[in-house]
C-alpha cells in the first residue's frame, strides 16, 4: 500500500530550478549593467514622501533580481493591453509623442505620460482632453485603492498625475487612471481632478531635490529612528542608514 509523503520537498528548491534562476538572474544583472542610467529626476518618483529616497532613486542605480525585472514588464505588458481595449472601446488615445513628454529645470526633470485620451465616448464625468494613467498592481494594493481611493493609498501617483496634468496642459479636466489587478485581471477606473495646490508642492520638491543633490547635499530623512516602519519598507534603507551617501 502507498504511503503519503507528507516531507517531500517543494519543487521549487529543486536543483532545477535554482539553477535556471540563478542564470536568468545573472543575465538580468550584465543587462542592467549594460543599460544607461537616467540622468534626470522622473516624476514618477517625486511624490514619495521621503526627499532622501527620491535623491538615492534619483543618482544611485537600482539592480533588481529577474524577477522584479519580470514584474516590471508585466506592467508594461498590462498597460498595452488596456490602451488597445480602450481603442476598441471607441476611445482615442495618443502616446509616445512630444506632446505627452515634458521636460524643465535644463532637462533635469522630466515626464513621460501613459497617454493623453483625446476623444471617445460619452462617459458621465469624462472630459476630453485628458491624461490617461496606467498602473498594474498586485490583489492588495488594488483593492486597497478600490477600497480607499488614489490619494490616500498610492499619493506617488497622485503627485504624478498632478504633475502630467500641469506640464502638459491638461488641468481643465479630470485625468483618467486606470489600475489592473494584475492578479486578476480586472481593471478600475477612477477620475483625478486636478488640485493647483498638490501640483505645485510636487514641483517644489523637485526643486528641491535637484538643488540639493547638484550641490552635494543629502536631504533629511522621514525619520531618525531605522526601524520606522517606512524605513524598514525602503529600497534604500542600508544605504541610508550605513552612511553610504
Amino acid at each position: 500500500m502507498a504511503m503519503l509523503d507528507f516531507n517531500r520537498a517543494n519543487l521549487s528548491g529543486s536543483e532545477l530550478n535554482i539553477a535556471i534562476n540563478g542564470l536568468l538572474d545573472a543575465a538580468a544583472l550584465q543587462q542592467q549593467r549594460l543599460e544607461r542610467s537616467r540622468d534626470y529626476l522622473g516624476a514618477s518618483i517625486i511624490g514619495s514622501e521621503c526627499l532622501r529616497k527620491v535623491q538615492y532613486d534619483w543618482m544611485c542605480d537600482s539592480i533588481f533580481p529577474a524577477r522584479t525585472k519580470a514584474i516590471f514588464d508585466r506592467g508594461h505588458a498590462m498597460e498595452e493591453i488596456s490602451a488597445r481595449a480602450l481603442a476598441q472601446a471607441g476611445f482615442r488615445i495618443e502616446r509616445n509623442t512630444k506632446r505627452t513628454e515634458f521636460s524643465t529645470a535644463d532637462d533635469r526633470f522630466k515626464g513621460h505620460a501613459d497617454g493623453i485620451i483625446l476623444d471617445g465616448p460619452q462617459v458621465k464625468g469624462l472630459r476630453y482632453p485628458c491624461l490617461w494613467e496606467h498602473k498594474a498592481l498586485g490583489d492588495s494594493g488594488w483593492k486597497k485603492i478600490e477600497r480607499d481611493g488614489l490619494r490616500r493609498v498610492y499619493p506617488v501617483y497622485w503627485d504624478q498625475c498632478q504633475l502630467y496634468m500641469a506640464y502638459l496642459n491638461l488641468d481643465e479636466n479630470p485625468a483618467l487612471f486606470t489600475a489592473v489587478n494584475a492578479n486578476t485581471c480586472e481593471r478600475l477606473h477612477l477620475l483625478v481632478p486636478f488640485d493647483a495646490a498638490a501640483a505645485q508642492a510636487a514641483s517644489d520638491r523637485a526643486v528641491r531635490v535637484i538643488k540639493a543633490t547638484l550641490a552635494g547635499e543629502l536631504l533629511p530623512r522621514i525619520t531618525e529612528k531605522p526601524d520606522d516602519w517606512r524605513c524598514r519598507m525602503c529600497s534604500r534603507r542600508e544605504r541610508c542608514w550605513n552612511g553610504k551617501a
